[in-house]
């Protein structure tokens, strides 16, 4: 999965010793694979720099992920010193935050092996490279909470271990690639062993892809296996709204676990599509109960517990960000619970601490109905009719808890008010721009404005009669609204709510099921949109507000008075 895990896996074969003054090239060649998928990758652009001379060539990969390039070598390269003993340095600095940098040296070529654990020797983070006899350094930049962390470094029967201090929680990209260091480490014998190495780098160039870079000193002939990995799969993609709790509450034989072709949310199909954390909707149909809404709520929230029970490897509760990123860490999704429409309370305080002992994240204000205290944007009082002072109640407690303040299907009154109260950021978890199709759960600029004024976002929805007045939509629509939202306020205040399994079979051409997603990545590449301004549509803003409302576990005795 994701971008808390760097596995790039480096196997580098010296095939002959051929000194340079003996022939005027050397042969270099390997095989360049998906990172997620394993599939051979074709039509790779590599730049191959020798650094020596400061010439730059480049070669491509064929269809079966093949590439080969013959390296002229046109004079002796400096003599260099190589280490000979395996030598891990404390990091520095340490105490730390938000990065750290650890120097290593390798005097034998082979697997290096890095891996983080926390003090419960739990994993966080870890990578292994095939390295050549020389000095290093690699910066971890913290994913994670506060706190005492252990590094080991391993190569063949060697290993260290040391002690790191991370002062602050962080959400970085983990572990960096190996780098060329130093030859100045203190404490290491070194031996002066003549040599002719070429400094060469291979950097890797493909569209929606991250460029990768190897840098390597060539005694010889030597061919290099690797893998990239596409900006989707490194980025974390949260998806704010998702329905099918709904269909799957009554339904004892379908399972999140397997594999199906029909409705549009499973797990394996989850995995394909990229999905780092995902909110559930618990949806109360009020037309069905409603008189009995929170009992049915909590039924849909037993169901999310056993479906997350029958799959562990591949999914977990979360109910804070750190937590998200403790099981993306160990590969898995992380599920969180949301509560689509005030009415699942029953004008109850303590169902709505219930509901968020149960792990609630975000509550919509309303659904299409209105209830006793908050006006829909469905209903003909959506401009002049908001909370009332039981409502502005559930507003202070869901500020106190913790709880994000979802806004889609919500009136306009019931918006301004809801404004008025809050001190968090608040969202609309599945909706678009009313400017570009006059739908009452689309927003109106200003509501957008106010909206990012808080700190908050929009989540674009999925759904294609919210999205255009045409029968058929496909995914530039989407990130048409993505487009006006970002033109209107900036990159740091839209995200995605697909409304999958909540909008029937209406879908969006190219979006049919949640393994599409990465379609929508392709089409905002080319749109132009940068890797760091696409994190932050998929994920980033998303994990900002979630840390900032959420971040802290409450329970019920929160609203002891």
């Amino acid at each position: 999965m994701k971008h808390f895990l760097h596995f790039i896996s480096i196997i580098a074969f010296l095939f002959s010793s051929i000194t340079l003054a003996q022939t005027n090239s050397l042969h270099i060649d390997g095989k360049i694979t998906d990172k997620v998928t394993g599939e051979n990758l074709s039509a790779v652009t590599l730049y191959i720099s020798n650094l020596s001379n400061g010439t730059v060539d480049s070669t491509f990969t064929n269809s079966a992920g093949n590439w080969q390039y013959d390296l002229t070598v046109t004079s002796l390269a400096e003599y260099s010193q190589a280490p000979v003993d395996f030598f891990v340095s404390q990091n520095y600095p340490n105490p730390f935050n938000p990065s750290t940098k650890i120097n290593l040296t390798v005097p034998q070529p082979g697997n290096v092996i890095v891996t983080i654990y926390n003090t419960l020797g739990e994993k966080v983070d870890g990578c292994q490279e095939f390295l050549n006899p020389g000095y290093y350094s690699i910066d971890w930049n913290a994913r994670g909470s506060a706190g005492v962390y252990f590094l080991n470094i391993k190569t063949g029967d060697k290993s260290f271990t040391k002690k790191m201090i991370l002062l602050d929680g962080g959400f970085g990209t983990g572990l960096s690639r190996f780098h060329i260091g130093s030859n100045t480490l203190p404490g290491v014998n070194k031996l002066n062993k003549i040599t002719t190495p070429i400094a060469v780098q291979i950097r890797t160039s493909k569209f929606a892809y991250i460029p990768y870079t190897v840098d390597t000193a060539l005694t010889g002939d030597s061919h290099f296996e690797f893998s990239i990995e596409t900006i989707h799969s490194h980025s974390r993609l949260f998806d704010l709204h998702n329905d099918i709790l709904e269909i799957i509450v009554g339904d004892t034989s379908y399972h999140l676990k397997d594999f199906h072709t029909y409705n549009q949310t499973d797990i394996p199909r989850m995995k394909v599509g990229g999905v780092d954390a995902q909110f559930f909707a618990v949806w109360v149909d009020p037309s069905s109960h409603g008189n009995d809404a929170f009992n049915y709520a909590m039924s849909m929230v037993d169901r999310f517990n056993s479906e997350l029970a029958l799959d562990t490897q591949n999914i977990g509760q979360a109910r804070t960000a750190d937590e998200v990123v403790s099981l993306n860490n160990k590969n898995k999704i992380a599920a969180i619970l949301a509560v689509e429409g005030g009415h699942a309370i029953e004008n109850d305080l303590e169902k709505l601490a219930t509901l968020y002992n149960a792990g609630m994240r975000y509550l919509t204000i309303t659904w299409n109905n209105s209830t006793d205290w908050a006006v829909s944007a469905k209903d003909s009082r959506s401009t002049t009719v908001g909370l009332s002072e039981f409502g502005r109640t559930v507003i202070r407690t869901l500020d106190s808890l913790g709880v994000i303040i979802d806004v889609s299907h919500t009136g306009i009154k019931t918006i301004e008010d809801i404004l008025s109260i809050t001190t968090n950021p608040i969202i609309a978890t599945h909706s678009g721009a009313r400017a570009l199709h006059n739908h009452y759960r689309n927003l109106y600029d200003n509501q957008i404005i106010a909206i990012a004024n808080t700190g908050g976002f929009v989540g674009i929805v999925f759904y294609p009669p919210f999205l255009s007045s045409n029968g058929s939509v496909d995914v530039s629509r989407v990130v048409d609204h993505i487009d006006y939202i970002v033109n209107l306020v900036g990159i740091d205040h839209v995200a995605v709510g697909s409304d999958f399994d909540g909008i029937g079979n209406n879908t969006v051409v190219g979006l049919e099921n949640i393994s599409k997603f990465p379609n929508l990545t392709l089409e905002l590449l080319t749109r132009g949109y940068t890797q760091t301004e696409i994190e932050k549509i998929l994920g980033g803003n998303v994990m900002r507000v979630f840390q900032q409302v959420a971040g802290f576990k409450k329970t019920l005795a929160s609203l002891k008075r």
